[in-house]
């Protein structure tokens, strides 16, 4: 049995659901949920109380034996909003605090596009501008090309609320008649799995997502190999 562990936002009802249908046989996921409170005054108080909780929780998972393969930091906006140098320096201490090898979602997230060889994105999220935007940048930084991108300017703790059929309306009109290589789907918290076959067929072209490019790069990381059908072209070619 291959056990793998993700640190996920206190508020974020869709990361264990997403992973256990994700998860092959033979492994499975287990949680510890990052301190965020429901009074924060800004996206920006939320995301610091998440990363700053984070060794806590890695430390929780130390004393599973046999250890985890890794662990995952399952925030995609808490580990991008301070870009590239924030989000190694953040995984590098859940590595600390856990003794375990460790990502985050934000790296997965460049790992799984540029093996897809998705250079030019239409990108998606539920976030507010703030949020969104520190998501496009993070995606420049590593060399992608963003031709096209909507937020929708939900709140942090209402991310969860929302439907898988709103992320495939919103990443079909956004990359509808666009010039690009494939989509990406920001957000953990944002529902995704049951609609990525979906667009990929609808739109031609392949759709990476938060929780599956998490999953993806536990997967490899684990040594675990696919395919594994279902949960778009990512996932299929494992």
């Amino acid at each position: 049995m291959i056990r793998l562990g993700a640190l996920v936002p206190g508020t974020n009802t869709t990361v264990e659901p997403e992973m256990y249908k994700m998860a092959p046989e033979g492994v499975t996921v287990h949680f510890e949920r990052l301190f965020i409170s429901r009074q924060i005054s800004s996206p920006l108080e939320g995301l610091e109380q998440l990363t700053q909780d984070a060794p806590r929780a890695a430390r929780a998972f130390a004393v599973i034996e046999p250890k985890l393969k890794v662990i995952a930091f399952a925030c995609n906006s808490a580990s991008f909003h301070k870009g590239a140098e924030f989000e190694n320096e953040l995984v590098q201490s859940i590595e600390a605090a856990a003794g375990v090898p460790s990502i985050s979602t934000s790296g997965a997230a460049i790992q799984a596009l540029k093996e897809l060889g998705l250079n030019k994105l239409c990108m998606i999220s539920p976030y507010t501008d703030y949020q969104h935007e520190r998501g496009r940048e993070f995606l420049v930084a590593n060399g992608f090309e963003v031709v096209a991108s909507k937020g929708l300017g939900v709140p942090i703790l209402e991310h969860p609320e929302l439907l898988p059929e709103t992320a495939r309306e919103l990443a079909i009109a956004t990359c509808r008649g666009v010039n690009c290589d494939g989509v990406y789907s920001c957000c953990t918290a944002f529902r995704t799995i049951e609609i990525l076959e979906e667009v990929e067929r609808e739109l031609g072209k392949p759709m990476v997502s938060a929780n599956q490019a998490t999953m993806w790069l536990m997967l490899k990381k684990a040594g675990v190999k696919g395919p594994i059908s279902g949960f778009g072209t990512l996932l299929r070619n494992l």
